[in-house]
């Protein structure tokens, strides 16, 4: 579609509007009425095939709200992820932009746009040292989209295809800090590790090295485990109930031997090694920096925080094969983490991405599924 024709259709959108303000049914809009009836033609007419699941998906999942309205794709990869409200709704309040900002960096991607149609609002996800309002690039008001259709502009298919809105944010520093979730969850996990390493040094004088290694490491796996049950709602807070209750107890040590107990249940529940006992559970931390370490895995709030149910699997997996690839070295200061490549070849510490097991599972088990007619043939 050339840009007169985006134009034009675009014109019609505004008159259609004015029609419905001056009618007085602004108010009576719902949100699925104002998609359908505005914000979809509207990107429509800059270019994006609304109506192909593969390019706009509709209602994509968010830990906040359950969902966010719709994720923009090019060749299969995440652009930009937007938040519909209705034409009533007062884009203003912050939580709105949270939402989308949220799930855009926990999916690895840098713009969220929030509208209603009356304005559009285009914001920075990945500016995690930033407020929102930081985070904020542009608006545009609908009395606009033809005065500003250039700026507009940014937003459509074609734009994307050359990093124009990337382009435009870079003119004006919108993107000198940059930092995205996989480098950040990176750089929190060998925190979250540093800190467990130390303190149950500190308070297990006995343990040797390697076990201390061991045991660190199991912990921190089951911690990331049960972050990634909460956030996909398979379980409850259960990290967040434990700190509290600790926090009301008082008690520094509390959340520690609250946690091992837990540990019991839940070994009891999924019956796998994840949860098997190990000798860690009858170590001691009395210095309270165990939750220290569980308030890294949330992320920092009103900066960024980690949604897992957001976050690719790829994203993790990646990060968590160059996490693990470390192992406990002696040091003047007793002991720190080392990167040792031996150590990933020796445990078969490598992730493999999604694309590749796509592949595999397409061309071994689809030629046997694609024979069989009912569950006996399986």
């Amino acid at each position: 579609m050339s840009q007169s024709e985006a134009k034009e259709k675009i014109k019609n959108l505004i008159d259609k509007y004015e029609k419905v303000k001056n009618a007085g049914r602004l108010r009576s809009y719902t949100e699925e009425e104002t998609k359908k009836d505005f914000i979809l033609p509207l990107f429509e007419a800059l270019g994006w095939s609304v109506f192909d699941k593969e390019e706009v998906s509709a209602e994509e999942s968010i830990k906040s709200s359950g969902r966010v309205d719709y994720g923009f794709y090019l060749n299969g990869r995440p652009k930009f992820y937007l938040e519909a409200k209705p034409l009533k709704a007062d884009l203003n309040k912050e939580v709105f932009a949270d939402q989308a900002i949220k799930y855009s960096w926990n999916r690895g991607v840098t713009w969220a746009i929030l509208t209603d149609f009356e304005n559009i609002k285009v914001f920075c996800a990945q500016e995690i040292d930033k407020y929102l309002a930081a985070k904020f690039f542009f608006e545009i008001p609908y009395s606009q989209y033809l005065e500003r259709f250039d700026q507009l502009w940014w937003l459509s298919k074609e734009a994307f295809t050359e990093d124009i809105l990337d382009k435009e944010a870079e003119k004006v520093g919108k993107k000198l800090h940059k930092v995205p979730v996989s480098e950040l969850l990176y750089k929190d996990l060998g925190k979250a590790r540093d800190i467990l390493t130390e303190t149950l040094r500190i308070c297990n004088s006995n343990v040797s090295k390697d076990l201390l290694d061991e045991g660190v490491q199991k912990l921190l796996n089951r911690l990331i485990f049960l972050r990634v049950a909460e956030d996909r709602g398979i379980e409850p807070n259960i990290l967040t109930i434990l700190m509290r209750e600790a926090e009301a107890q008082k008690s520094s040590g509390q959340i520690y031997k609250a946690m091992v107990s837990k540990f019991r249940e839940l070994d009891k529940i999924y019956d796998s090694n994840l949860f098997s006992k190990h000798p860690f559970e009858d170590w001691e931390e009395y210095g309270g920096d165990t939750e220290k370490a569980i308030k890294i895995l949330y992320g920092k709030k009103g900066y960024y925080e980690y949604d897992f149910k957001a976050m690719p699997a790829d994203v993790l997996g990646s990060v968590y094969e160059h996490y693990l690839g470390y192992r406990l070295a002696q040091s003047k200061k007793g002991v720190t983490l080392a990167k040792d490549a031996g150590k990933r070849k020796e445990q078969g510490i490598y992730y493999t991405p999604s694309y590749i097991v796509d592949y595999i599972v397409k061309n071994s088990l689809k030629p046997v599924l694609d024979k069989c007619g009912s569950v006996a043939d399986l």
